[in-house]
Parts: C-alpha cells; sequence; structure tokens
C-alpha cells in the first residue's frame, strides 16, 4: 500500500502536466483554417486567421508593419503551415504558449557573432568597406555593416548553417567567404586582405572548426574528427586518445570512478568487457561526430553507483542503403585465441536498423598467489588457472518511423559463453618457516551462461520546437550456473566435492521521459519502475561410495525480490553569453524481500532518498572555461553479495554474502578548467558513508571471505590532461592524476590509514602516411593506500599499427601490449592478505578489417535506459 501511495504521488503530477502540454501543443499544429492573401499585409492575414480560431496573436507592431503586399494561394492548412508560407523570407518566428501565439525576431533566439578586420594587400586597415552575410539556405541577406576607422566589422546570424560573406570596397576586388557555423558562437576570421580591383571575383572558403575538447554544463566534449584517430580506426581504437579514458583489451574505465557506463546518442548499451570491446570494434570512427565524457550524470540517469558516462554521438545519417563490416583478430599470449566480428547496417527511409553478430574462443592462463602472512602460523597459497571460453553474441536493433512525430522500435541482444576452467592450487599451513601441512586442490569449473535483454521504445514529437515523450519497457533474463567439481587432498586426508550454483534473475523496467525545450529553459523530467527477481541455488555434494551425496548443512536456497521506483526533475538554462546553469533532482524509493527457506531467515527493508545534482558554468574568455558541479548517489550491493552462504573454493576456503547489507551513499564536488579546448584541470572531492567491501577472517585452516558495511571514506584528489596536435602527422594526449584518500573503519580488526594513489598516461598517433600510421601508449599506476588496501606499482605498454588498402576499405593493423602483474595487500590487525595475480600480460594481436557498402550509412544505433542489469551481471 505505501509504494502505491507513493507510485501516485510522483505520478499524477508529472503525467497531468504531460497531458496537459500535449493538449496545448495540438491546437497550432491540428487547427485547420482556409485563407488567402492577394497583394496584402501581415497584419491582415493574421487577422484572418483569429476569424477562425480561438489563437490570439501577440506582436509588435513596427515589427510586421513594413510587410505589406504579400500574396498566398488560397487553401486549407494548419495554423502552423499557415503561419511559415506568411513569414518566410522575413526575421520574424513564431511560437505558441497556452491560448496564444507569439510573433518574435528570430535574432533574438540564438545569436552567432562573426568578427573580422579588412586590411589592403600592405595590411592597412580599410575603413568603410561593405562586409555583407547571406544564408545559402534561403538566399536572404540578413546584414549589411561597414568597417569602422579601424577595419573592424561584426556580423550576427540567428542559426547555425551555411552562409556567404561577401566584402567590397571601391577600387577592391570583391572577396567572398564560404563560412560555416556550428558549435561555435563567436567566430574569429582572419585579416581579410583585398587587392585592387582585377576582373575576377575571389572566393575563400572558412569552417568554424570546433576545438579537441569542450565543456559544457554537464560533460566534457571530445570531439574526434579534430584528430588523426578521426578516419581509418576502429571507435575502440579511437577511445585510446581521448581524455578521462582507459582502454585496453579488457575493457574501458574512467579515472576516479569505480565503473563506466557506454552510451550511443543517448543510451545505454549494457556490455562490459570484452563483449563491450567487441561492440567497439564494429563502429568506425568515421561514423562518430564527437564523443561526450560525463564524469558526474545529472538527475536524467540512474544515481547508482559511483560511475561515469561516454556518450558516443554518431553523425547524421547522410546516404540509405547498406553498410557493413567484416573483422577477425588472431591474439597469442601463452595460449592462441581468435575473435570475429559482422555488423550490418541498414537504413531507408522509414527504417533504420542493425545487427551485430561476434564469435570467439579466448584461451587464457592466470598464475596466482594468495597469502596470509604476518603471523605465527602463515597460510601460502599458490594457483594456475587455465581458462577457455567459448561464445557468441547477437544483437539486433530496429527503429520504424510511422511518422513524422512518431517512432517505435526494439532492441534484442543475446549471449551464449561457456568458461571451462582446470585449476591447480597448493596451500601450505605453516609455523614460521617450517610447513606443518600442505593440501592440493585440483578443480574443473564449468560456467554456462545465457544472457537476453529485449527493449521496446516508442518516441513522441510533441512539437517542432524539440518538446518530446519517450517511452520504453525492457527486460532482461540471466540463468548463469556454476559447477566446481573439486578434490583436496593432504597427507592425512582426501576429501572429494561438487559445488554447484544456479541463478535466476528476471528483471523489467517500465519508463518514461519528456523533453520541453523553452526559449530561456529545457526542462527534463520522467518516471521509471524497476522490479528485481532473483533465485539461487546453492547446493554442496560430498562423493561417497561412488557417488555425490547432498550436504544440506552447507546447502542453500535464496530467493530475493526488489522493486525501486525513480522520478526526476531537470532544467538547464543559459543566463548569459558567459554563465550556464543546470540543476536537478532524483528521488529514488527501494523496497526489497530476501528469504531463505534453508535457514528460514528473512531480511526485509524499504528506504527512500533525494539525490540532488548541479551544475555551473562559465565562460571567462573566448580561451577560459570554468564549471562546478555538485551531486549525491547511491551505491546498493550487487544481488551476488546477497546470497547469504557459502560457495567453496576447496574444503577449508569459502565466501559468503550478507543479506542485511546497507547501500552506502557519496557526496561530490567537482571543479574543471578548460583552456583553449587543449588542456583541462579537475579538482575533486568525495566523502562515502556505509561502503561495503569483503573482509577476510582466519580460523584455523578455514580462510573466511564475508561482506560487511564497514568504511566511511575522504577523497580528495586532481586530474590533468593535454591533448594537441605536436604536428600534423603526431596528436599526442598526455594526462596525470593524483588522489589523497582519508578512511575510517567501524570493525576494529580491520585498520585504515591514510594515503595517496597517482597515475599518468602518455598516448601518440602517429600518421606516416595517408595509408599508414603507428600508435605509442603508455600508462603507469604508482603506489597507492586506500582504506585497509596498499596497492603495488602497475604498468602498460602498447606499440601499434594500421595500414589501410584498398581505397581504405581494407585495414590491417598488428599491436603488441605488454603489462605487469597485479598485486596488493589487504591489511587486518592480525595478519596481512598478499595477493598477486598474473593475467598473462603479453599480448600480440593481428586484425583484419574489410569494410564494404554505403560508408555513411550507420543504421539504428538506438539503446534505452536500462540500468538495473548491471546489478544482476556484475557490470
Amino acid at each position: 500500500m505505501r509504494i502505491v501511495t507513493i507510485v501516485t504521488i510522483i505520478a499524477l503530477p508529472i503525467f497531468l502536466f504531460l497531458f496537459a502540454t500535449t493538449a496545448r501543443g495540438q491546437d497550432m499544429h491540428s487547427e485547420m483554417v482556409t485563407i488567402g492573401l492577394r497583394g496584402e499585409s501581415l497584419a491582415s492575414g493574421l487577422r484572418k486567421i483569429e476569424q477562425q480560431t480561438s489563437l490570439r496573436f501577440y506582436y509588435r507592431k513596427g515589427e510586421i508593419k513594413s510587410f505589406t503586399n504579400l500574396t498566398v494561394p488560397v487553401a486549407t492548412r494548419t495554423i502552423e503551415q499557415t503561419l511559415r508560407e506568411l513569414l518566410q523570407n522575413t526575421f520574424l518566428s513564431f511560437r505558441q504558449v497556452e491560448g496564444n501565439i507569439l510573433i518574435e525576431r528570430k535574432v533574438a533566439q540564438a545569436d552567432y557573432e562573426i568578427k573580422g578586420r579588412v586590411v589592403d594587400i600592405n595590411h592597412k586597415s580599410l575603413a568603410f568597406a561593405n562586409v555583407m552575410i547571406r544564408q545559402l539556405a534561403t538566399g536572404q541577406w540578413i546584414q549589411v555593416a561597414q568597417t569602422d576607422t579601424a577595419g573592424y566589422f561584426r556580423l550576427m546570424a540567428a542559426e547555425q548553417g551555411d552562409y556567404l560573406v561577401r566584402i567590397s570596397e571601391v577600387s577592391k576586388d570583391t572577396l567572398s567567404l564560404a563560412l560555416t557555423l556550428g558549435d561555435i558562437r563567436t567566430v574569429q576570421l582572419p585579416d581579410i586582405i583585398l587587392i585592387e580591383s582585377t576582373r575576377q571575383l575571389k572566393q575563400v572558403t572558412i569552417t568554424s572548426r570546433r576545438p579537441v575538447l569542450e565543456r559544457k554544463a554537464d560533460r566534457w566534449i571530445f570531439n574526434l574528427n579534430n584528430t588523426i584517430m578521426a578516419n581509418g580506426s576502429s571507435l575502440f581504437e579511437a577511445l585510446q586518445v581521448a581524455p578521462f579514458l582507459k582502454v585496453s583489451d579488457n575493457g574501458v574505465s574512467m579515472a576516479g570512478k569505480g565503473g563506466i557506463g557506454v552510451m550511443v546518442n543517448e543510451k545505454i548499451i549494457y556490455l562490459t568487457g570484452t563483449d563491450l570491446v567487441n561492440y567497439l570494434k564494429t563502429l568506425r570512427s568515421e561514423s562518430v561526430e564527437k564523443i561526450e565524457i560525463i564524469t558526474n550524470p545529472p538527475a536524467k540517469y540512474e544515481a547508482q553507483g559511483n560511475a561515469g558516462l561516454i556518450n558516443i554521438v554518431l553523425k547524421k545519417n547522410e546516404s540509405l542503403g547498406w553498410r557493413g563490416s567484416v573483422s577477425s583478430s588472431f591474439i597469442q599470449r601463452t595460449y592462441s585465441s581468435y575473435n570475429n566480428n559482422l555488423a550490418l547496417f541498414y537504413r531507408s527511409e522509414k527504417v533504420s536498423s542493425s545487427f551485430t553478430f561476434n564469435q570467439s574462443n579466448f584461451r587464457s592462463i592466470i598464475k596466482e598467489s594468495n597469502d596470509i602472512v604476518d603471523r605465527p602460523n602463515p597460510i601460502l597459497g599458490r594457483g594456475r588457472r587455465v581458462t577457455t571460453t567459448p561464445g557468441v553474441q547477437a544483437g539486433l536493433s530496429i527503429d520504424y518511423k510511422l511518422n513524422k512525430h512518431n517512432n517505435i522500435g526494439l532492441i534484442y541482444n543475446m549471449s551464449d559463453s561457456k568458461s571451462l576452467t582446470a585449476l591447480h592450487n597448493r596451500t601450505s599451513y605453516n609455523t614460521g618457516n617450517a610447513i606443518d601441512s600442505t593440501l592440493n586442490t585440483t578443480a574443473d569449473i564449468s560456467r554456462p551462461l545465457f544472457t537476453q535483454t529485449l527493449n521496446t521504445y516508442y518516441d513522441l514529437k510533441i512539437d517542432t520546437t524539440g518538446k518530446k515523450l519517450s517511452s520504453s519497457v525492457s527486460f532482461f533474463t540471466n540463468r548463469p550456473r556454476i559447477r566446481n567439481d573439486f578434490v583436496s587432498e593432504s597427507e592425512n586426508a582426501s576429501a572429494s566435492v561438487r559445488n554447484n550454483s544456479f541463478s535466476k534473475y528476471n528483471i523489467w523496467s517500465i519508463q518514461s521521459d519528456l523533453t520541453l525545450p523553452y526559449k530561456w529553459i529545457t526542462v527534463e523530467t520522467g518516471v521509471k519502475f524497476a522490479n528485481f527477481n532473483n533465485g539461487a541455488d546453492v547446493a554442496y555434494y560430498n562423493y561417497v561410495h561412488e557417488k555425490f551425496l547432498l550436504d544440506k548443512t552447507r546447502s542453500n536456497e535464496f530467493n530475493y525480490t526488489e522493486k525501486n521506483l525513480a522520478s526526476y526533475v531537470s532544467m538547464e538554462s543559459e543566463l548569459s553569453r558567459k554563465w550556464t546553469a543546470k540543476a536537478g533532482l532524483r528521488y529514488e524509493y527501494t523496497t526489497m524481500d530476501g528469504y531463505s527457506p534453508t535457514l528460514e531467515q528473512r531480511s526485509k527493508r524499504s528506504y527512500g532518498a533525494l539525490f540532488p545534482i548541479a551544475y555551473l558554468l562559465y565562460k571567462a574568455t573566448g580561451n577560459d572555461v570554468i564549471s562546478l558541479n555538485y551531486s549525491r548517489r547511491i551505491n546498493r550491493p550487487g544481488l551476488n553479495f546477497l546470497n547469504p552462504f557459502a560457495f567453496y573454493s576447496n574444503i577449508y576456503s569459502y565466501s559468503i554474502g550478507n543479506p542485511l547489507l546497507l547501500p552506502s551513499y557519496s557526496n561530490n564536488l567537482e571543479i574543471n578548467y578548460l583552456y583553449k579546448g587543449m588542456f583541462s584541470f579537475t579538482a575533486f572531492t568525495q566523502h562515502s558513508s556505509d561502503i561495503f567491501s569483503s573482509i577476510t577472517t582466519v580460523n584455523g585452516p578455514s580462510v573466511i571471505s564475508r561482506i560487511e558495511n564497514y568504511l566511511t571514506q575522504d577523497n580528495l584528489g586532481a586530474y590533468v590532461s593535454l591533448n594537441r596536435a605536436l604536428f600534423k602527422w603526431w596528436d599526442s594526449s598526455t594526462s596525470a592524476s593524483f588522489f589523497f584518500t582519508s578512511s575510517k573503519s567501524k570493525i576494529e580488526d580491520v585498520p585504515t590509514q591514510n594515503g595517496t594513489s597517482a597515475s599518468f598516461s602518455v598516448n601518440n598517433s602517429f600518421k606516416a602516411t595517408s595509408q599508414l600510421g603507428f600508435y605509442l601508449n603508455y600508462s603507469q599506476n604508482l603506489p597507492s593506500t586506500g582504506g585497509n588496501v596498499y596497492t603495488y606499482s602497475q604498468r602498460n605498454l602498447t606499440i601499434g599499427t594500421r595500414l589501410k588498402l584498398l581505397n581504405n576499405n581494407l585495414i590491417i593493423s598488428s599491436s603488441f601490449f605488454i603489462g605487469s602483474v597485479t598485486k596488493y595487500d589487504i591489511r587486518f590487525n592480525d595478519f596481512i592478505q598478499s595477493i598477486k595475480t598474473d593475467y598473462d600480460y603479453k599480448t600480440f594481436n593481428l586484425g583484419l578489417t574489410y569494410l564494404f557498402g554505403r560508408s555513411k550509412v550507420s543504421g539504428n544505433n538506438r539503446n534505452v535506459l536500462f540500468d538495473e542489469k548491471r546489478r544482476a551481471t556484475g557490470f
């Protein structure tokens, strides 16, 4: 009853507002009038419309009185179509506000400024030269100006697009400039030289190029087109030069963040690790307009996790038809692996679609040690795992345009894999330096995994100003199974065990988002409901008398249900040319119910929280941009952390979940500075409470890991990056970060200490010829301390080359990667747990990609927000 009441309170005002807005928006677009003009004034035409409708016009008489002698054929049209006929080739625009239509100047909506100076061949200023600007789309001259006594001029334009600037002066040649206005509001032209009159008209083309890096209110903009990687690269390769990001064959991460979400055109895709890497390799850098890096996501997105987002913005389709790519990679570590990808994209007037398919077989070896030391009776573990993982992934996305206002679509993704691991582990139990006993464990571990995701969506464009309603329904199912057959043998005993784990995840969600752009402010609001169902079964069998017998004392069933309701509102306004502000508020309410029939134990809880977020952006000069943002976030435990029973790695060691885990909360404050679109500096602070993590206890030979809320942490850090082209053939991206961490533990056995961490990376791209390129990347994490964990230094080096053949349709790439082992110590009062892992880091990769079809066809890359899936998959 309680959650129903809250749903009603939150949803009712939003949908009343939604339907009220939609109803008002229908009048101008759907109401019909029949009029015609023959040599009449604009005022006369507006009066004729008012006579046939309840709508009323508001305008300044001085602005419309000059529009006379208008001729419009008699016809029946909507009011919107009629006004477009009347106001074409004028400086006026119109918009509806409830029952009124406002007629106003276009230039007041969004001005662009073009500045420059006119000089002669000796670079002396030319006063009173004529400067005119014409919009090519309409053919209309929109402004005529003259240079001042110092030769300077200033022009204004109302919207993006292509323009022609014409400069003339008595006795001098007339010069024409073809100018394209993009995102840059102020365009500073170089000195324009007029020479003595000749009979030939000179023409120059100038494009207002974006800088490599830009800052918006809530995100960084990395303009890939201004880098060497803009052509002939996969998106996976191109992301390596983007600031804030760390890219490897294991996945993509963001500096200073616990996780990352990847979007395409503002829609989340739910892939991580090698699956994400495979998807990024199917996208071409030529199809990407820009990459948006969101370190503090706005209220529209889930408040879950200390995660950042990247949004890959694709170029708008310019061609109809087919495009595709097929690629294959050979990977050599200790063992060989391969990876094959197919991608097809299709677009017609109404249908956009994409299909991706991946088939792979990875084989790896991992060497690890897990030691319990700094105690009288140390326990030393050495292990070796050889894993083979064959798998297939496929994705289908279809978008259908019903009409100019309505779109529907669906996205389906599936993944089917089976990981097979052969494990050999040797654990010695010592007194001082002397070995008391040794336990040898061999295991065959099977992990079949089949997942499916289905998303359906509907988009409604309410009007031509950008008002939009987006609704979606999503469903995810996951059936992870683990069968662990292990034999543990010591000098005195032997045990053969089968430890099985089966989970069944069903998650569905429904959401609706409304976008309302107005003249001075853009409003976003929406609601979302998500439902989790998880059934888990852990079974422990002892091998007795040549058969496996269930041990009920070590087996368990656990059923978990969770319901999340979320609502948000966000507003953004450009206060002036220098100031932009954005603020949002998100509310999330959660009910959870975990029940173990085996233990007859139930855990129920309900909680709600507000998550505010705010941004402030100041453009100090053309070169300096400063921004400030704040957010509050939540980190709920993964569903596998909540299961209260044990999963064994040998007869003495096991891990256990905790159904009483609480979510952790964090408050984040960040200040950013950007200089000349290439140098960025970020300083941030974060306070987190009730952080949950694994705690190890040792009881004789038993090593037990459990999850607890025990940590409060404060982080203070800085990140700096420099992206620039050193030469036309050399792009460089350099970054460094530094963190100071202060931690407090609620558990006496877990000591904490303050500490620091630092890292840096240098990424270089070289263009030897138009067909041949190289890259050299190096990164290093310095030793760090955080909470009770000390992490040792780690470094990575990648060298690669890329060759384009057959009119750039055949791409051959190769790379060599070498990295150091991962090593860290977890410190407790009575001992230190030292863990060292060698992931077989030396890797050679040889890839072949062939592109076919129309290069500008991009298909449908739409995805919908379905963040709940992450907690079921561990993403």
